[in-house]
């Protein structure tokens, strides 16, 4: 896993998250609008336990990929292995080619014509 020298620290980085997560809690928003509209049935900690279970669901799954992200990046390199592929164990060679490639179409940049007076001018009637 590539490692960077910049360290954004654990809780901004959980800030972020949530952020980037705020969709998961619109339940809870619902949960808080009927709890205005209907208090006997929807209580306040209803709407309060969503979130708190919504933090702690994003703490753990952060903390998680920080230790699946340690664990990988302690992993050893795979020991390089020998070519065996007879095509290319002798080393990249340009293919030559014997005959110029001419390019025909009228509408590329690099079109050259025989009669240039003719092309642009509509040719003889």
């Amino acid at each position: 896993m590539r490692k960077s020298n910049r360290d954004g620290g654990f809780w901004l980085v959980y800030l972020f998250n949530v952020f980037l997560n705020f969709g998961l809690t619109i339940p809870g928003w619902i949960l808080l609008v009927l709890h205005f509209i209907i208090p006997q049935y929807i209580k306040w900690w209803y709407c309060l336990a969503y979130f708190g279970a919504f933090l702690l669901y994003i703490l753990i799954w952060m903390l998680i990929l920080r230790a699946v992200g340690r664990w990988a990046s302690t992993a050893k390199p795979a020991p390089p292995i020998e070519n065996k592929n007879p095509y290319s164990a002798q080393g990249y060679r340009p293919i030559q080619r014997q005959t110029q490639i001419v390019n025909k179409n009228p509408y590329s940049k690099g079109y050259t014509s025989i009669d240039h007076n003719n092309d642009r001018q509509g040719g003889n009637p």
